[in-house]
This record gives C-alpha cells, structure tokens and sequence, in this order.
C-alpha cells in the first residue's frame, strides 16, 4: 500500500511538471494572441474608474467607452509626433555618438588597462547597434500597426464583462459563488489600484525627468521622459535603465563640465524619490510580494512574453497570489510568496 502510494505521488507530480511545461509552451507559442489580450485587460483596469463613474451617472457605457477611447488617441497622437520625432532625431544622432563612446573605451583600455582594443573597435564600428535601433524602431511601428486588435478586445470586454455575474451564478453552487466573487472583488481592487496609482507615479517620473533633461539642455528630453514613464512599470530594472542613457548622452554632450553631475544626481533624486518613497507610500506595500519572487516573475515572464511580459510582470503574480490564498490548500504557499508576515 505505501508502495503504491509513493508511485502516485510520483505520477501526480510528473503529471504537474509536464503540464506546466506545456503551459508554458503555450503561452510562449501563443504569445501573438495572449499578449494583445493582456494589454487590453491592462487597459480595461485602467478605465475602469472612468467608465464606472459615467455608468453610475446613467452615461450609456459603450459611448463612455469609446469616449475615452477617443481621448487617448488624441493625446497618444499629440504624444506619438514627439516621440517619433525625438525618435528619428536619435537615431540619425546616434553614429556621432557611437564613435565618441568607441573612442572613449578604446582610449580607457588601452592607457588603463594595457589591453589592445583594434579587434574590439572594429567589431564595434560594425554599426550593429545602429542597425538593432533601426529595427527597434521599425519593430515599434509595426506593434503600433496591431493596436486595433487591442482596442477590438477591449471593446469586447467592456461589452460582455457585466454578464459575468449572471453566468457564475448559473454555473456553481451559491458557496462556490460566493468564494469566486470574494477572489474576484479582491483581484479587482489590487488591480485597479496597482495600475492606477502605478500609473500615475510613472507619468510625475517621466514628466519630472524630461523637465529635468530638457532644463539641462540634454538632447531629447522627450524621449527620455517618455522612456522613464514606460520603464517606471518594471520592477527595479526599469528605473535603472531610464536613468543610464540621458547620464551617458550628458556625459558625451558635455564632458568638461558639472552637467553631468548634476543629471546624474536630479534624474538619480527622481528615480529614489518616485520609487523608493512615493510609490510604497501611495502603494502601501498592497501586493506584499517577497523582492526575490518579484525578480523570479520578472524574468519568467520576461522569457514568455518579452517586454510586454516584464511590465505585467507585478501584476499577474499578484493575481496568483490572491487566487493561492483563497485556496486552504494553497495558502501556505500564498504566504511564502510575501513580503512580511503581518497582514496576512
């Protein structure tokens, strides 16, 4: 009997391994499907207050819907001409630049380190980075070009989510409903609130580092604005890569005076001030998520989905969390995934 039972553990943890192998497989094969999904249920969170408070004013919901609509694209637009502006100008920029950095660290190596940079400063000057940013930008007009898949999804969940009470009823018992509703409520608050506030802290960042960049006089302001606004939404590697760039482009705009010093310290005095105070502050540490497991989901669903996956990143663990703990087999795991202990 122990012998047997011991084999149906095995066969029951193979079965699990391998269907999360395969889910995996399907997240990563499907990835063209799933990611324009999960933009729009970004998007439908971030509404969802707005289009709440016109429903309870009576305002048909549909028009509530496709008013908002209208108003991103007008400032997205608005937005969009400078960033492809700052975009263009950036990149017809960048072969100066990459000349002025190649000089640089060949010039580092060679007196500093006694290292012979003539194989590594051709390999450099191949102009590969200049064409990986003509392909990240062409990559960005076609993503641009497969929006209104998103917004054709969006619109289909702010069609048809109202239902969903009804059809839980019909489906399960009334305990099991209610067990659904409270994980579901509490999926919906977390949410709205992460992104929401989430939200708003990356545009004061991004707002703050392009006046910041722009008062400065360092080149593209708007772009690096726009740049710390996106990356604000990944967990501690965002803030540091939106601060890196416009240090360097300072640094190479400027390089026999305190300019530079003193970008680096106002973007490096946003970045902590936005990040480390304001945002736990208005967040309240609400996922209570262990700093570890927020690197792990950061890299997973950076592997699945690419950058899209490393902005949902928060999220999506958070849902899962909240799902394990209103599971009584699961909650231990819930808690390990925490933070700290109080509150739970």
């Amino acid at each position: 009997m122990h012998e047997e039972e011991s084999w149906q553990k095995v066969l029951k943890f193979t079965a699990i391994f391998f269907a999360v192998i395969a889910g995996i497989f399907i997240l990563k094969t499907l990835r063209g499907i799933f990611i324009p999904l999960m933009i729009a249920v970004f998007l439908s969170y971030l509404f969802a207050p707005a289009v709440e408070f016109l429903a309870k004013i009576k305002f048909p919901r549909i028009l509530s819907l496709f008013i908002l609509l209208a108003i991103i694209s007008l400032i997205g637009t608005f937005v969009a001409q400078f960033l492809v502006k700052n975009a263009k100008e950036f990149i017809a920029f960048w072969p100066t630049m990459e000349r002025t950095i190649i000089t640089n660290i060949g010039h580092f190596l060679t007196n500093y380190v006694k290292i012979d940079t003539t194989t590594l400063t051709s390999i450099l000057r191949s102009a590969r980075v200049a064409e990986f940013l003509q392909s990240a930008f062409s990559f960005s007009l076609s993503f641009a070009g497969k929006s209104l898949f998103t917004l054709l999804i969006l619109v289909f969940i702010y069609l048809t989510y109202h239902n969903y009470p009804r059809l839980i009823k019909k489906a399960f018992k009334q305990k099991r409903v209610s067990e659904i509703f409270k994980i579901l409520r509490n999926i919906n608050i977390q949410i709205i609130n992460y992104i929401f506030i989430k939200t708003l802290i990356s545009m004061g960042t991004g707002l703050l580092t392009g006046i910041a960049c722009w008062l400065l006089g360092i080149k593209f302001a708007v772009l690096w604005g726009f740049l710390a606004f996106m990356l604000n939404y990944i967990p501690y590697i965002g803030s540091l890569a939106a601060v890196v760039f416009p240090i360097i482009l300072s640094l190479l705009q400027f390089p026999h005076s305190y300019i530079p010093l003193f970008t680096a310290i106002s973007l490096i005095v946003i970045q902590m001030f936005m990040g480390s105070y304001l945002d736990p502050e208005m967040m309240g540490n609400r996922f209570n998520l262990s700093p570890i497991l927020i690197i792990v989901s950061l890299f997973f669903w950076s592997y699945v989905w690419g950058i899209v996956g490393a902005f949902i990143a928060v999220p999506i663990t958070a849902i899962v969390k909240i799902v394990l703990m209103n599971i009584e087999p699961m909650k231990p795991i819930a808690i390990l995934m925490s933070k700290k202990a109080e509150g739970i």
